[in-house]
């Protein structure tokens, strides 16, 4: 608990209104903001494009449709031709696509601040939601890199299983998945090495050396749950590479529900889509 003395009454409206004066987010926000949609925009373009050329390639699909091989890459199970089969992996990727940058919460979330009571207030820190914009952009990114070349790998595949005159396809599509785990693998170590040291470089504030005595047996897990802390989103100097969302508050909790249903919609989807 953090104790307000009389003499410094905590006047949230006032204070919120001079938190808006602030200069607000990392200037790495600002910076990488039209990077990622620049990712996404290439994604729902190769996916366009993957669904356009099979259409244009439709008399050369074979029927019935491969849709599974064996370890020698020999096809062991055939579906009818269709469009909807043949275009069946674009349309998990589609779906992915949707549904990964959901599991990220807003930056806006970073600076979300909720009424608490006023005698027992943690104060509003810029350095915690600097930090937390920080490492939320470069999340943002990382799955942005993520869901654009998962989505080129399953649009390859679409193709290369369906037009059985595409030249090397086997070979291509082996370079392709190991080139798409390898970039993975890399990006997630820079996302965790990288990232806990950019953020810990933030300099710290009195607020932030308040709230982190006040917070220090909070979190571990992603979550933490205090109703005295106005902001909905952290990072606590105890684990400086993962964000954490304050379930007290209805904003943190409807991100995480957003997250679940997302996930959730996306592997029922998967599971429905293959057994039909």
């Amino acid at each position: 608990m953090v104790y307000l003395p009389p003499s410094e009454p905590y006047n949230w409206n006032h204070r919120r209104k001079r938190l808006l004066l602030r200069p607000t987010g990392h200037p790495l926000c600002k910076l990488t903001a039209m990077k990622i949609r620049q990712y996404y925009i290439a994604t729902a373009v190769v996916c366009a494009l993957t669904l356009v050329y099979l259409l244009l390639r439709w008399d050369s699909v074979p029927d019935p449709i491969p849709v599974h091989f064996d370890g020698s890459g020999n096809p062991d199970h055939f579906e009818p031709k269709s469009y909807l089969n043949a275009t069946v992996l674009v349309w998990i990727g589609i779906v992915f696509a949707i549904a990964l940058p959901l599991c990220v919460p807003p930056v806006s979330l970073a600076r979300r601040t909720m009424a608490v009571p006023l005698e027992s207030a943690l104060p509003f820190s810029e350095a915690t939601a600097q930090r937390a914009e920080l490492l939320t952009v470069k999340t943002t990114t990382f799955i942005a890199q993520t869901v654009l070349t998962m989505t080129a790998c399953l649009c390859l595949t679409a193709v290369c299983t369906v037009v059985p005159d595409i030249p090397f396809s086997g070979f291509l599509l082996v370079v392709a998945w190991i080139a798409f785990t390898v970039f993975v693998m890399i990006q997630a170590g820079r996302l965790t090495l990288k990232s806990a040291k950019d953020v810990k470089a933030i300099p710290t504030d009195d607020d932030e050396q308040v709230r982190n005595e006040a917070l220090r047996f909070a979190g571990g897990m992603g979550i933490y749950n205090e109703p005295t802390d106005p902001m909905c989103m952290a990072v606590f100097s105890t684990n400086s590479s993962k964000l954490q969302i304050n379930t007290a508050h209805e904003p943190g909790r409807r991100y995480l529900w957003r997250m679940g249903i997302a996930l959730s919609a996306s592997i029922a989807f998967c599971v429905l889509i293959t057994v039909r």
